[in-house]
């Protein structure tokens, strides 16, 4: 029995996540730049929140990714 191709949203997410963890190297770089230039403290608190917020995001979408192929394999 042939094996089902994997589905246009699972790619659409694959996509998605590529996004977000670009995002998320770009709010380190930044709070990283913001630290050099000392920054408040309540700007970088605000830049670590966004970038766990994406972390979890992340590791939200790959698990859903990882689901997505699980049961394509079946």
């Amino acid at each position: 029995m042939a094996r089902p191709l994997k589905n246009d949203t699972t790619e659409q997410k694959r996509t998605h996540l590529i996004y977000l963890k670009k995002q998320h190297r770009d709010l380190d770089n930044g709070i990283i730049t913001a630290y050099k230039r000392h920054t408040e403290d309540t700007i970088v608190s605000n830049l670590k929140l966004k970038k766990l917020y994406l972390k979890e995001e992340i590791t939200k979408l790959e698990d859903e990714i990882f689901d997505e192929e699980i049961y394509l394999e079946k």
